[in-house]
């Protein structure tokens, strides 16, 4: 984000799983300072997870805007870059997601997803099943030898 992200651009920013932005970065979920709740396309349930229940209550209660520094404190955004920057590192970033472990990276993603609505004792138990999912692949069979040989691992999504 590079500039001003409000009301339903705010939530699709909200609903991305990594934010970048520079220092001209301004987020609002205006829907109150139009007479609407807050509780708008999913924010009541994602905002408070991502910046504290406090945090998104101010926010969404006066659609007050969350300047770039306030959103990399609280963890709305991963990272602040120069504006100049942004779109290298955000390809860098993409890059390197890319060209890691895709398989991992989809089981990770489903495990974000469905361990919102889980106990501690359940998440752990969907991990470990998880985790033995992601053993039996050969993208764990080529980054384990790598590991071991001291190599980078080359990833193939399987």
């Amino acid at each position: 984000m590079d500039g001003v992200c409000t009301g339903a651009g705010a939530i699709l920013a909200m609903a991305s799983d990594l934010r970048l932005g520079t220092e001209r970065a301004k987020t609002a979920f205006l829907f109150t300072r139009v007479g609407l709740a807050g509780c708008d396309m999913g924010a009541c349930a994602m905002l408070p997870r991502i910046i504290g229940q406090g945090r998104a209550s101010e926010l969404l209660f006066t659609g007050r805007v969350m300047t770039a520094e306030e959103g990399e404190r609280w963890g709305f955004f991963n990272q602040l870059h120069a504006s100049a920057e942004l779109m290298a590192a955000a390809r860098d970033l993409a890059h390197k997601l890319a060209h890691g472990p895709n398989f991992g990276h989809a089981i990770t993603k489903a495990q974000l997803n469905t361990e919102w609505a889980m106990s501690l004792d359940a998440a752990i138990e969907s991990e470990a099943q998880a985790q033995a999912i992601c053993m039996k692949s050969a993208d764990f069979e080529r980054a384990y030898k790598a590991f071991a040989e001291k190599k980078t691992p080359i990833f193939e999504g399987n």
